[in-house]
C-alpha cells in the first residue's frame, strides 16, 4: 500500500508538470500569469524570426526541385509559407491585445500545421531529389527538426516537432530512392536529441522564468516597505560617491538639521557631520572617527555623529558599509541614519546621574576611582587628595539633615573654587571626599591640600546657622608608585588618618613610615584573629575592695594576651587594634562568656566588671548578646557590670543611650570608668544612670595633694547624692590607700590591694588581712 501511495503521488507530480510544461489550463496565479507572459514573448519574438528565414529557406530550396513542373512541391512550399504568414499575423495580434493565453493555444496549432507542411516538403524534396541532393536534404531535415529546440512553450515546440519529426524520419527512411541506414540511424539519433533538447530548455526556461517571478515579488514587496518606511519611520537612507558627497538628499536629514535638500547634495558627509571623537572630551576617544572610516573603507555601525557647525547640536545614529564594484573599486558608501537627539540627551543625563553624586553634582567614587585608574594607564602625573569632614556626624545630628546637606553643598562648592578647571573632585560617601590634581607632585599637592584646608575652616552661614565645615586632609601623589590606583587611593587614605591623628583642620602628606606602619597594623590585626581563634586570649581578674573591711567585693575581667614570641601582652595595647579591625565584637564577646562562665564557678557570689568598647555598641545587639550570654552561663544579672568611658560617652547616639537602658533593665549594673579624664563629665550623669564611678588612678597617683584631694572630696560627696559608690583606681602606696579611707571613699582598686589574676579572687585583699 505504501509503494502504490508512492507512485500514485509520483505519477500525480508527473501529471502537474506535464500540465505546466503543455499549458493545458489557464493559470491561476501571478506566478503561472508571469511565466505565461514571458513564454508568450519569447514565442512572439521567434513568430517574427521564424516566418522571415523559413519562408526563404523553403522556397529557395524548393527552387532546385523544377517546382514548375512539379506542381506537389510548389503546393506544399506555399503552404509552408502560407502557416507562417498566419503565425506572423498571430504574433502581431498578441502584440496589439496582449492576450498570452489565446496566443499560445492558437500558436500551437498554427505550428502544428507548420510541422506538418514541412514534414510534406521534406518528403517531396526525397522523393523527387537526385542523389546529389540527398546531402542537402538530410541537412535540411537536421536544421527543421532542431528548430523548436529554443522555442517555448512545450505545447508549441512539440506542436510543431512531432509531426515534422515524423515525417522526416519516414522521408529520409523510405521516401528516398535509395535510403542510407547510416544516414538514418544519425537522423533518428539526431532527432531524439533534439526531442531531449525541447525538454531540457523547456525546464529550465520554466525554472528560470519563476524564479525571475519570484525575485519580482520579492523585489515589489521590499519597494512597498521602503517606501512606507520612508514615509512612516524616523530613519533614512542615505548613500555617497566614492569622495563621501551625498548622491541624494534624504528629507529627514534635512528637516533635521534645517537646511535645504540642494545645500546637502554639496556636502561631503564625513564633513556634515563629525563623530563624537572629534568634538567631545578626551574619555571618549574610543568611538570611531566617520571620516577615518571613510578614508580606510571601514563597515560602522551605530557610530554616534553631530553636526560639525551647530548652535543647537543634534545627534545622530549612522550605520553604513563600502559599495564595490566587480573589479574592486570603491564606489561610495550605503547606510541608514537615524536623529537620536532626544535619545542621546537622556541618555547622556542618565550616564549623568550614574557617575554623579546627586547632592552635590561630584563625581561619584565609582566614577572618581575610574578617572584615577585612567591616569594611572595612561602615566600622566598626578596627585590625589582625600577629604573628611570633622565632626560631621554631630553637626548633622544635632541640627538635622537638611542642615547636614546644605553644609555638604557648601564644602562642594569651595572644593570646586579651590581646584583648577582640569581636575576633578568627588564625593566618596557621607562626609568624604576626595581630588584629582593632574600634572601636580606632592609639594604642589600638598600646598593646595593646605589651602583647601583653610577654605574649609572659614565659617559657613546656613539658614540661621553659622557653621564651620572644617576637614582634615591626606595627600599623596603617583611619582614612584608605579601607577597603582589602589595603591594610589589606599597611601592617600593612609595620609588623612594621620592627619585626623594630628588634629582637626590640617592636611598631611604621604610619608614612607606611614605604610610602614600600617603594614604593621595589619599583621597585628592578622595575629590578633588568629590569637582570638588559637585561644591566646585569656582573662585575668583584678579584685576590687572594700577598703574599711578589706573583702572583695568584686572582681574586673581584664584580657591579656599570650603571644607565642612576645609573651604577655596588656588590652592598652591589642584593643584599639581590635576597635580598628572589627575584632572588637567577637572578642567583647569572647571576654564576656569567658567572664560570666568563670564568676558562675567562684565559691563568692561577687560582682564581676567587663569593659565595654563603644565599637560594640554600634551593632544594635549588644542587650541581646549579653543577655544571651548570661543564659548561658547561668550567671544572674545582678552579678554583672559593664564598664563604659567618658571618652566613648563623646559621641553618645540615642541608640546607644537605649541599648545601655535596656541593659540596666535587665539587672545588669553600669559603671562609668577613668572619671575626670572626659570633656564633661558630669553632663554625662545627666543622661544617664550608673551605679558607679571610677576615678581615674592619674587622680589616686597624686594624693594627697591638696587639689586632687578637693577633686575626690567633691565627686565622692557627689556620688553619696546620687546614691552611686565610688572606686578609687590605681592604689599602689599605703599614703594613697590611708588617706582615701580617712575621706570616705569606700572602695579602692590597685596593685597594693591586688594583682590580676587567672584564678578566682581571693575573699580579702592580703594587705589588708
Amino acid at each position: 500500500m505504501r509503494g502504490r501511495l508512492s507512485f500514485s503521488a509520483l505519477a500525480s507530480r508527473a501529471r502537474a508538470a506535464l500540465r505546466t510544461l503543455f499549458q493545458r489550463e489557464e493559470p491561476s496565479s501571478e506566478q503561472g500569469a508571469a511565466l505565461l507572459r514571458d513564454q508568450a514573448g519569447l514565442l512572439f519574438f521567434l513568430s517574427l524570426l521564424f516566418p522571415i528565414a523559413g519562408t526563404l529557406n523553403c522556397l529557395f530550396i524548393a527552387a532546385h526541385f523544377q517546382p514548375l513542373e512539379r506542381p506537389a512541391v510548389l503546393v506544399n512550399a506555399l503552404l509552408v509559407a502560407l502557416f507562417y504568414g498566419a503565425i506572423f499575423h498571430a504574433a502581431l495580434r498578441w502584440k496589439r491585445n496582449a492576450d498570452d493565453l489565446g496566443f499560445l493555444r492558437r500558436a500551437k496549432w498554427l505550428y502544428v500545421g507548420l510541422g506538418l507542411s514541412w514534414g510534406s516538403v521534406i518528403n517531396m524534396f526525397c522523393f523527387y531529389g537526385e542523389p546529389d541532393q540527398m546531402a542537402l536534404i538530410l541537412a535540411l531535415a537536421c536544421s527543421v527538426v532542431s528548430t523548436p529546440i529554443i522555442s517555448v512553450p512545450l505545447s508549441v515546440a512539440f506542436g510543431f516537432f512531432l509531426p515534422n519529426a515524423v515525417l522526416s524520419v519516414i522521408a529520409v527512411s523510405f521516401t528516398m530512392a535509395h535510403p542510407d541506414p547510416v544516414a538514418t540511424v544519425a537522423f533518428i539519433s539526431f532527432t531524439l536529441y533534439a526531442a531531449v533538447g525541447i525538454l531540457c530548455v523547456n525546464w529550465t526556461f520554466n525554472g528560470r522564468a519563476e524564479a525571475r517571478a519570484a525575485l519580482q515579488r520579492e523585489i515589489t514587496t521590499v519597494k512597498v516597505f521602503l517606501r512606507e518606511y520612508r514615509e512612516g519611520s524616523p530613519d533614512w537612507l542615505w548613500e555617497t560617491d566614492a569622495q563621501g558627497y551625498l548622491r541624494f538628499a534624504p528629507s529627514n536629514l534635512a528637516v533635521s538639521i534645517g537646511m535645504s535638500e540642494q545645500n546637502l547634495l554639496s556636502k561631503r558627509l564625513p564633513d556634515l557631520l563629525v563623530s563624537r571623537s572629534g568634538t567631545a572630551d578626551p574619555e571618549d576617544r574610543r568611538f570611531p572617527d566617520l571620516d577615518s572610516c571613510f578614508r580606510r573603507q571601514l563597515a560602522f555601525r551605530e557610530m554616534v555623529t553631530t553636526l560639525a557647525d551647530a548652535e543647537q547640536p543634534r545627534w545622530f545614529a549612522l550605520t553604513g558599509h563600502p559599495v564595490f564594484d566587480t573589479k574592486g573599486r570603491l564606489t561610495g558608501f550605503r547606510g541608514i541614519g537615524r536623529d537620536i537627539t532626544e535619545r542621546y540627551e537622556a541618555d547622556q543625563k542618565l550616564t549623568f546621574m550614574a557617575n554623579h553624586d546627586g547632592l552635590t553634582g561630584l563625581l561619584n567614587r565609582k566614577a572618581f576611582v575610574a578617572l584615577v585608574e585612567q591616569a594611572c594607564f595612561e602615566g600622566r602625573p598626578f596627585a590625589i587628595a582625600s577629604i573628611d569632614l570633622d565632626d560631621f556626624k554631630g553637626k548633622n545630628d544635632s541640627y538635622g539633615h537638611h542642615i547636614g546637606d546644605a553644609l555638604l553643598l557648601r564644602v562642594a562648592e569651595r572644593i570646586r573654587a579651590a581646584i583648577r578647571p582640569g581636575d576633578a573632585a568627588g564625593r566618596l560617601g557621607g562626609d568624604e571626599f576626595a581630588v584629582l590634581l593632574y600634572d601636580m607632585d606632592i609639594e604642589q599637592g600638598h600646598a593646595l591640600a593646605t589651602r583647601l584646608a583653610k577654605a574649609l575652616s572659614e565659617p559657613a552661614r546656613i539658614n540661621d546657622l553659622t557653621l564651620v565645615p572644617g576637614a582634615s586632609l591626606g595627600v599623596s601623589a603617583s611619582e614612584g608608585f608605579d601607577n597603582d590606583a589602589p595603591r594610589m587611593l589606599m597611601l592617600t587614605d593612609l595620609a588623612l588618618y594621620k592627619a585626623k591623628e594630628q588634629g582637626k583642620g590640617t592636611a598631611c602628606r604621604f610619608e614612607p613610615s606611614m605604610e610602614l606602619e600600617y603594614r604593621r597594623r595589619l599583621l597585628r590585626e592578622v595575629e590578633l584573629a588568629q590569637a582570638i581563634s588559637q585561644g591566646e586570649i585569656t582573662v585575668a581578674y583584678q579584685p576590687i575592695v572594700d577598703l574599711l573591711t578589706g573583702h572583695v567585693v568584686c572582681a574586673e575581667a581584664l584580657a591579656r594576651w599570650r603571644h607565642p614570641i612576645r609573651g604577655i601582652i596588656p588590652p592598652n595595647l591589642f584593643i584599639e587594634t581590635a576597635e580598628r579591625s572589627g575584632l572588637i565584637d567577637r572578642l567583647g564577646e569572647f571576654i564576656l562568656r569567658s567572664a560570666c562562665q568563670d564568676a558562675a564557678r567562684w565559691d563568692a557570689p561577687i560582682q564581676v566588671n567587663v569593659n565595654l568598647s563603644a565599637v560594640q555598641l554600634n551593632s544594635g545587639q549588644l542587650p541581646a548578646i549579653v543577655s544571651r550570654i548570661l543564659e548561658e552561663t547561668r550567671l544572674p544579672p545582678g552579678r554583672l557590670a559593664l564598664e563604659i568611658t567618658e571618652t566613648m560617652l563623646l559621641n553618645f547616639s540615642d541608640s546607644a543611650l537605649q541599648q545601655l537602658q535596656s541593659l540596666r533593665a535587665q539587672g545588669i549594673k553600669l559603671v562609668l570608668d577613668d572619671f575626670g579624664t572626659g570633656y564633661s563629665s558630669l553632663s554625662y550623669l545627666l543622661r544617664i544612670e550608673v551605679d558607679g564611678i571610677k576615678i581615674d588612678r592619674s587622680f589616686t597617683m597624686r594624693l594627697p595633694d591638696p587639689k586632687v584631694a578637693a577633686i575626690y572630696r567633691t565627686v565622692t560627696r557627689l556620688a553619696a547624692d546620687l546614691n552611686t559608690y565610688v572606686v578609687a583606681e590605681g592604689i599602689e602606696e599605703p599614703s594613697q590607700l590611708e588617706w582615701l579611707r580617712q575621706n570616705g571613699v569606700h572602695f579602692g582598686q590597685g596593685y597594693l590591694l591586688g594583682r590580676p589574676q587567672e584564678t578566682a579572687p581571693a575573699p580579702k585583699a592580703a594587705y589588708l588581712t
